[in-house]
């Protein structure tokens, strides 16, 4: 019988990417309960071994990742010196789209009250947002979303994850939409 635990950590360890889960299981020829059986056991696993190694859920795929609680301790090897956080217009839009995709440039503009093109444009250079389709409404604008890159960078593995708006948040902007 093969190892498949071994070959599963080879495959995300190699990957250095999410990998789908249906793809995992075609590769072993499992099926995807079996598949998710060994996935349980694995994150379990390393769950218990408190080591330097996690594997983590996202959407439908599974991806090896470093500890969280290590990213102190290893960031300045990662970090390039340019690299800056998001600017406040940015987080804004980013959380627009997150909370309200699939969205339109226009949609988002609406809800900011103000020109987003650079914000947009510096989220997608940076794999947070990406294109998911088009509106049918007139012109065929560009629908937005978020990535997976989005749901790493905030450490969950869906977007059912993401916290709830706050109540008064969330009043003002269903009564701007039914102005």
């Amino acid at each position: 019988m093969k190892n498949y635990e071994a070959i599963i950590e080879a495959l995300l360890f190699a990957s250095g990417h999410k990998v789908e889960a249906s793809e995992m299981a075609s590769v072993l020829g499992l099926d995807n309960k079996e598949l998710i059986d060994i996935m349980d056991r694995l994150i379990k696993k390393y769950d218990e071994n408190n080591g330097g190694l996690m594997i983590r859920k996202i959407k439908d795929g599974y991806q090896m990742c470093s500890r969280p609680e290590y990213h102190d301790d290893i960031k300045e090897y990662f970090e390039q010196p340019q690299k800056q956080g998001l600017t406040r217009a940015a987080m804004e839009t980013l959380s627009v789209v997150a909370y309200n995709q699939p969205i339109t440039r226009a949609g988002i503009e609406f809800i900011r009250g103000v020109n987003s093109d650079s914000s947009l444009l510096k989220l997608v250079e940076r794999g947070l947002v990406k294109e998911v389709g088009r509106s049918d409404g007139p012109g065929r604008p560009i629908l937005y979303g978020t990535t997976d890159n989005f749901l790493r960078s905030v450490g969950i593995s869906s977007l059912a994850e993401l916290p709830p708006l706050q109540e008064n948040v969330a009043s003002d902007i269903s009564e701007t939409d039914e102005e």
